[in-house]
């Protein structure tokens, strides 16, 4: 294999094309953290690609690598168009250039040519092999975003290696025939929009649905914040091309993202067996009964919550409490599990509470 880093000096572009050496920051209409690079993979593959370094890193500090892949573009094959894409600069805050902690950032130029056939996946998880040698990566904090040809090269990714990512987000893209066995693990936030294509709304809900059964749910493909691996959002009025502005748009997707650790503790899954967000109205005190479940075995304990405020803490099952004094109208009600390794999900239910019905 072999790697080139490109600069803007024709000098130096000249010197670059007998060796290829240690990277060296790009200046342009662009954040200044971006480098231009080359490399060729082993099995022959050619990427064109771009690297996010970020200023000021501490020494001995590991940080976090994000990956992007971009959706089917036939422009899509330079370094200047890759830096054009909305799912990449979301990362440092689009022209702001400012990141909510550092994070260095790698996007492929793929074109039109897919992210998952062999010679490319191949491509694309040696410079990430790279990436993890010649930089301060924390291995157990690499995160995984892509739109539509992106987002099934991320489900087929996440078969690929299992266990080696710490989160993803594939938008708008069903990932086929996958193993539920073997991604159910990875934290994963799927977006799509209601107006896409009627068979990858189709077949993204069959998946989510088979891998949070996979994780204890039988409950289907809700778009509520279940507590169960994956979370789901389908946007309403959302065609294909509109997931990727609605996604970055999410309230905490980057505090998710960021939270997100594989040092070998799976979080707990989390749900409401009651109350359930249904057309109905409950009346006050509500019951609530929580289930979770810890791969590793053990559940520290369930909070029930409003909000930021703990009211319970429940240590072992059944994990239930009663919601007290709540007034008529909308009240979103949440239960977060802990593990004994300290990790964990929360469920949440919105409920309409009123006085004419019973539970």
């Amino acid at each position: 294999a072999s790697v080139c880093v490109f600069a803007p000096s024709l000098l130096l572009a000249v010197l670059v094309s007998f060796t290829c050496g240690p990277a060296l920051a790009q200046s342009g209409p662009y954040p200044k953290e971006f480098q231009f690079r080359e490399r060729t993979s082993s099995g022959g593959e050619t990427l064109k690609h771009v690297v996010y370094v970020p200023l000021k890193l501490e020494p001995g500090h590991k940080y976090p690598l994000a990956v992007y892949l971009h959706g089917s573009c036939d422009e899509c094959v330079t370094h200047e168009r890759i830096l054009k894409e909305s799912g990449l600069q979301w990362w440092h805050e689009y022209d702001r250039d400012v990141q909510q902690e550092p994070t260095f950032l790698f996007a492929p130029a793929g074109g039109t040519g897919g992210w998952s056939g062999p010679a490319r996946r191949q491509a694309v998880f040696e410079i990430i092999d790279g990436l993890l040698e010649e930089f301060p990566i924390d291995r157990q904090r690499i995160y995984l975003m892509g739109f539509s040809m992106g987002a099934a090269g991320i489900w087929n990714y996440l078969q690929q290696r299992p266990g080696f990512f710490a989160a993803a987000n594939p938008q708008a893209a069903a990932g086929g025939a996958l193993d539920p066995e073997v991604v159910k693990n990875t934290p994963i936030w799927a977006t799509i929009g209601i107006e896409d294509r009627a068979t990858s709304l189709e077949q993204l809900t069959a998946n989510v649905s088979r891998i949070r059964a996979a994780n204890g749910d039988p409950r289907g493909a809700a778009t509520w914040v279940t507590g169960v691996n994956p979370r789901f959002t389908i946007f309403p009025s959302t065609d294909h091309g509109g997931v990727q502005g609605k996604t970055q748009q999410i309230p905490g997707l980057r505090d998710w993202f960021y939270a997100q650790s594989n040092n070998g503790d799976i979080p707990p899954n989390v749900r409401f067996v009651r109350p359930l967000p249904l057309d109905q109205e409950y009346t006050s005190p509500v019951a609530a009964l929580g289930k979770a479940a810890d791969l590793e075995g053990k559940i520290d304990q369930v909070e029930f919550c409003i909000g930021d405020k703990v009211l319970f803490v429940s240590r072992k099952e059944p994990f239930e409490y009663t919601f007290e004094d709540l007034g008529p109208g909308i009240h979103t009600i949440a239960a977060r599990a802990v593990d004994a390794g300290g990790k964990s999900r929360t469920a949440e239910v919105t409920i309409r509470v009123g006085s004419s019905r019973k539970q």
